[in-house]
């Protein structure tokens, strides 16, 4: 049995394919401040965007990434306290020991 998400990828790679088919002979230019590029492919410029908008989702969630282990590092870094909050006698005594 075919598990849904390939049976969605192969659907989606299908509509990609006829979407790059149509768009074959639709050209552009682009221009990037001093350099032009003529008669380029629109399928190309919108995988081009495509594939920068993945590589800097990439890097962001990087370095999102390193700075949550970082807190959470800082974090189990501090010492627990096993007593109640404004407690001064410190932790209560074990219940368990008392003699009847």
């Amino acid at each position: 049995m075919m598990s849904w998400k390939l049976l969605a990828f192969i659907v989606i790679m299908a509509l990609v394919l006829v979407f790059i088919g149509f768009n074959l002979d639709n050209r552009c230019d682009i221009s990037i401040v001093f350099i032009t590029f003529h008669t380029v492919p629109v399928v190309i410029t919108i995988l081009g965007a495509y594939l920068l908008g993945l590589v800097s989702a990439l890097v962001l969630s990087m370095g999102r990434h390193r700075k949550g282990t970082a807190v959470a590092q800082n974090r189990s870094a501090k010492p627990v306290s096993h007593g109640r909050s404004g407690d001064a006698a410190g932790p209560m005594p074990d219940q368990s020991s008392k003699a009847p």
